[in-house]
């Protein structure tokens, strides 16, 4: 079945047998892990409530695993701060939907304190490679990972890497118009694996290629 989902605990023997060829990809989330979000949740003791070799339809997890598949397709593209959103979102979808937690409304929304929605957004814009985890964002602002990417977008309306996102198209629109810098060079300073990678960005927001939009404005 198209888009369909199915959970195993690996503490079982577990054995799946593949009749016809078809794409899937493999999730891992240790109990560790998701014991470790639910504590971060305010959450008791997990328990679990999914039968194992259960098949359903999840949209939630069709989407957030399609967002992982550009990573998987072109790691050297990935950022660490991304690949963490996802898993942490991951991890969290699966409490809430698979086990037994605090519902929603207990769940904190409130956003960011002025210092540490600052703090937040020194760091991003000091890492545009993305190469500085949610952990430690969420670290130095005095909160959890989970807590710290809800109140975080709350604050902005926006995940963390997709602000990261921003501020790299941003900065690139500066060197684009303020140096003569090379497209690759531009690239390499906005935190892009390389050019290619720095126009399907550009053009996915602008519209345009760097190229064409630094010539547009005189470059």
């Amino acid at each position: 079945m198209k888009d369909e989902a199915s959970i195993y605990d690996l503490r079982c023997e577990t054995v799946v047998r593949f009749q016809d060829p078809f794409d899937f990809i493999y999730l891992y989330l240790p109990h560790s892990t998701l014991s470790g979000v639910a504590a971060e949740l305010d959450a008791a003791r997990v328990q679990f409530d999914v039968a194992t070799g259960t098949s359903i339809r999840d949209p939630i997890v069709t989407h957030l695993s399609k967002c992982l598949l550009p990573a998987l397709e072109r790691p050297n593209e990935a950022n660490e701060l991304f690949v963490g959103y996802v898993a942490m979102a991951l991890n969290t979808h699966f409490l809430r939907k698979y086990t037994s937690i605090l519902p929603p409304d207990r769940l904190r929304r409130s956003g960011l304190t002025a210092w540490q929605l600052r703090i937040a957004k020194d760091m991003i814009r000091a890492n545009l490679d993305g190469e500085v985890s949610l952990a430690r964002i969420a670290h130095e602002c005095g909160q959890s990972a989970a807590h710290f990417a809800r109140a975080f977008k709350v604050s902005t309306g926006t995940p963390p890497h997709r602000w990261l996102m921003d501020q790299r198209i941003e900065e690139s629109k500066s060197l684009l118009i303020g140096s003569s810098l090379s497209l690759s060079d531009v690239a390499i300073r906005c935190g892009f694996s390389d050019q290619s990678h720095f126009t399907r960005a550009f053009s996915a927001r602008m519209g345009t290629t760097p190229g064409r939009w630094r010539l547009a404005r005189g470059g």
